[in-house]
């Protein structure tokens, strides 16, 4: 560590370039974790809140929810407690408020003394018809506001708010499961459906042909656009890991070949190639925990300034995971040089001066 500390304030400049490199890449992978973070959180969070095990849905629904329509007189036999399963109604709507723009909601249909019910923020749950719930994304919405929902007749007051439940990037707003009905199938209607049925705990449903049973995450996986946005971004990531390894072997090697003169005269003075190595190792760690610090206090600098329309979420175990193996990548690049170093001959290299 000795010689890499003095061989770094040496070359002041030259190594501050290289930090200054591994500190663009880290917090280029950085913010993209945290796009990527944010965007599926805000697919997936909705469903995430139910912590349930499985889905019920129907089987003609290719495994989409919004797709699936389960007719409420023909609902399969559950088997388990009756606080292990819950029906569910979702849908895809507009949400319309005096004097505001309209925006794009997820609309659930639950029942409120059932575990699907969100976790409040502010205000109550439903307790009549017409009141709802609604996710604090949908922006300037307030307790009490008034809104519609696809330009129908009815119109519904918001009684509480809750945060951090979207679905496929949706604020969610939660009515009665019979509101729900009414939304979408008309008052009085007889054609009355749901979309699934969740389960947790030993629930479950007998085997039955038109009923297909889906995890979770099995089920959040199908959601429309999901999985390809995260296999994107985990390319993308992935990538820069590779890249940035080259690069700081490409830099190390480079100041490697310029160093050969210094590294004979050490060889001739005794210092074995197993030290060197040591301190080429110290280096592009001491280098890499530079860097990648510099990234991460931008990271976090970014998160606090960006806007809250942007999907940006940071997860404290991803950054940590991506650092060291962020670190790893850049000492592995450094070993590039090893060979060099181990090669050098002393009378060679001090001649060659």
């Amino acid at each position: 560590m000795y010689l890499a500390i003095k061989e770094i304030k040496h070359n002041k400049f030259r190594y501050g370039l290289i930090i200054f490199t591994i500190f663009l890449v880290s917090y280029l992978i950085f913010f993209l974790t945290g796009l990527a973070f944010g965007l599926a959180n805000n697919n997936r969070s909705s469903i995430d809140n139910w912590h349930a095990d499985n889905v019920v849905i129907s089987q003609y629904a290719n495994d989409n929810l919004s797709s699936s329509e389960i007719q409420s007189n023909a609902l399969p036999e559950i088997s388990g407690s009756s606080s292990d399963y819950a029906y569910l109604g979702q849908m895809m709507g507009v949400a319309s408020r005096k004097n505001e723009k309209k925006a794009n909601i997820s609309v659930f249909g639950i029942q409120f003394n059932k575990f699907l019910k969100p976790k409040l923020i502010q205000g109550r749950m439903p307790q009549k018809a017409n009141e709802v719930v609604v996710d604090n994304g949908l922006e300037a919405t307030k307790l009490g506001q008034k809104i519609k929902i696809n330009n129908v007749d009815e119109v519904y007051t918001v009684v509480g708010l809750t945060t951090r439940n979207k679905y496929t990037t949706s604020p969610v707003v939660y009515l009665r499961l019979t509101d729900y009905q009414t939304l979408r199938y008309g008052p009085g209607s007889s054609n009355k459906k749901i979309n699934a049925i969740v389960l947790k705990n030993s629930a479950g449903i007998k085997k039955e042909t038109q009923f297909t049973t889906l995890t979770t995450n099995e089920l959040i996986n199908n959601i429309p656009g999901y999985a390809p946005e995260v296999k994107t971004f985990a390319l993308m990531i992935g990538a820069l890991f590779v890249i940035i390894a080259f690069i700081v072997g490409i830099f190390m090697y480079i100041l490697t070949i310029e160093k050969t003169a210094v590294y004979g005269v050490l060889r001739a003075q005794g210092i074995s190639g197993g030290t060197l190595v040591k301190s080429l190792i110290w280096e592009s760690s001491l280098l890499g925990i530079a860097g990648i610090g510099l990234g991460i206090i931008a990271d976090v600098a970014t998160a606090l300034t960006l806007p809250a329309a942007v999907p940006f979420l940071n997860n404290a175990f991803l950054v940590s995971g991506f650092s060291l193996v962020l670190l790893l990548m850049i000492i592995l690049g450094s070993l590039f040089s090893i060979s060099k170093i181990l090669r050098v001959d002393p009378l060679d290299a001090i001649g060659g001066v």
